[in-house]
């Protein structure tokens, strides 16, 4: 048979199992080809749209300097000073099935390449009606992280790619793009606060005893 002291530690072992804030997976990518795959014929990765479909963009201009995502990624180039080129200015994705009021965490790499690449390109990101800048770069892959609170069920994710002063020609590049839920906390159950009486008795019992 468990000493009082004993049974008032296992008490406190199943409330805080009770109590403990159950959390969501949260662990679905909700955007589609995030990894930036490509199919021959096709413009830009699959599963997303360019903003200007016309416009150039390049699939893996670097393959010797892969992201942590590895594999191919998308890139866009700055042809400010080039009349006669044009860029595809981003790419875009819906994104379905949101809860409105969710948190959401959108987590990225980027890097520069080409001529000049030297923190002069970032991607402005816009999912719903909330922007973020990205972290300037230069040929290293960095990994950025936003939050975002979802104000609809559908909403787009939007990359465009934005150059300062300087950057043409180089090119701005992305891969590894994951969007999941962040964790809800799950209502605790009624019967966890039920045993809160029952551990504050068992532990009186189990100071009388040692006094």
């Amino acid at each position: 048979m468990l000493s009082p002291s004993r049974r008032a530690q296992c008490a406190a072992v199943l409330l805080c199992s009770a109590t403990g804030v159950a959390q969501a997976s949260g662990v679905a990518n909700l955007v589609i080809n995030g990894s930036m795959n490509f199919v021959p014929g096709r413009a830009g990765p699959v599963g997303w749209e360019l903003l200007r479909p016309t416009g150039e963009s390049f699939n893996t201009f670097t393959p010797s300097n892969l992201s942590g995502d590895g594999g191919t990624y998308f890139g866009i180039q700055d042809l400010d000073s080039s009349a006669s080129r044009i860029n595809a200015i981003g790419l875009k994705q819906t994104i379905s099935g949101l809860t409105v009021g969710g948190r959401y965490t959108l987590r990225f790499e980027s890097n520069e390449d080409h001529t000049n690449p030297n923190f002069l390109a970032q991607w402005r990101v816009t999912f719903g009606d909330e922007t973020r800048l990205s972290t300037l770069t230069n040929t290293t892959w960095v990994t950025d992280i936003m939050h975002f609170t979802a104000s609809s069920a559908v909403q787009t994710l939007q990359f465009v790619a934005t150059f300062l002063p300087g950057a043409f020609p180089q090119i701005l590049n992305i891969d590894g793009v994951q969007l999941t839920a962040d964790a809800a906390p799950v209502p605790l159950p009624t019967s966890a606060w039920l045993l809160a009486p029952a551990l504050v008795g068992l532990a009186r019992v189990a100071r009388k005893r040692r006094g």
